[in-house]
């Protein structure tokens, strides 16, 4: 995605890079939340490091704005594009539940057209890998961000106001990076029967039944970025309110395979 984060003291955190979807069994909050992740990087988001002609013939295709030989209907996507500042300056001046804190301490003054394709970008939650233009990114990590409380700092970055003292490593686990959480408050730790049939399904077989009768589950409330997650996860976890927890998650399968927590690596 094609904004810069910034803290509100105008530290550099990263680049927000696309959808932080529900993890399988990981389940991420109650609701459809638009939740995002932010790539630490050095690296910034500049007007030639994003292709913009992409995403417009992107915008054009979905918005029925391109011809039966693929060329784009300027007049249409134009139409659709001023029907979309429009929509955004309602916004502005009387915020609804969408993005309610969006515009609290920016509001663009005029039409811009970059703007709002990065607008769109950010809004739909689209990777940011087909439409990079820079240099190979550096990614040291992620972090998430949730747009329900996203702020505006300028028409380019995203104003991040919650610490991040929690992150603490750049170490990789099968070449996977790490993504950062903080445990916001006690965890809860479950003991469930395992009936013979639900130990297959986890990998027991006959003989474990003998003395493993029993899976653990934790339930963790934790902080990433602006974004509360309240999640389980099938494995007990030893970690205690104000702790670190760093993920492992396989983006192809959407799961995380490994957790971090008190200089202790579980993995699956």
């Amino acid at each position: 995605m094609a904004f810069n984060v910034c803290t509100k003291d105008g530290e550099h955190v990263g680049i927000t890079y696309g959808s932080a979807q529900e993890l399988g069994s990981f389940h991420i909050g109650g609701r459809n939340r638009r939740i995002v992740r932010i790539a630490l990087t050095d690296q910034r988001v500049e007007d030639e490091n994003f292709d913009y002609e992409e995403l417009k013939k992107g915008i054009a295709e979905r918005h029925g704005a391109r011809t039966l030989l693929r060329k784009i209907k300027e007049d249409a996507l134009q139409e659709e594009l001023q029907n979309y500042w429009e929509k955004e300056k309602s916004h502005m001046k009387e915020p609804g539940e969408d993005y309610k804190k969006l515009y609290r301490d920016f509001q663009p003054e005029a039409f811009d057209e970059k703007f709002i394709y990065r607008l769109y970008h950010l809004k739909n939650r689209l990777s940011i890998k087909p439409y990079w233009l820079g240099e190979e990114l550096h990614i040291r990590g992620f972090i998430f961000y949730d747009l329900d409380e996203g702020i505006l700092a300028d028409e380019k970055t995203l104003l991040l106001e919650e610490p991040l003292k929690y992150i603490q490593t750049t170490e990789m686990y099968k070449e996977i990076k790490p993504t950062h959480f903080v445990v916001a408050e006690r965890p809860e730790v479950s003991i469930l029967g395992m009936g013979i049939g639900e130990g297959l399904l986890l990998g027991a077989n006959i003989s474990d039944f003998g003395g493993r009768n029993h899976v653990h589950s934790t339930k963790l409330k934790l902080l990433s970025g602006n974004a509360i997650h309240n999640t389980e996860v099938p494995i007990h976890i030893h970690a205690k309110g104000g702790m670190n927890l760093t993920m492992y998650i396989n983006e192809e399968k959407n799961t995380p395979i490994a957790f971090l927590c008190d200089d202790v690596l579980y993995t699956s």
